[in-house]
């Protein structure tokens, strides 16, 4: 046991800190159709040339 121990209202006040402190999740969904919206792009600006 430690020396500092919250009770139920204080734990659920302590994750709700960190959840607003940890940055945005990580979306790989997102981060694919970026990436190729601008491979798409690229592509077309050479192919203009």
């Amino acid at each position: 046991m430690g020396k500092y121990q919250l009770d139920y209202k204080g734990q659920a006040a302590v994750t709700k800190f960190h959840e607003k402190q940890t940055p945005a999740k990580f979306d790989k969904k997102q981060q694919l159709e970026k990436m190729r919206t601008e491979y798409l792009k690229k592509k077309q600006k050479q192919t203009d040339k």
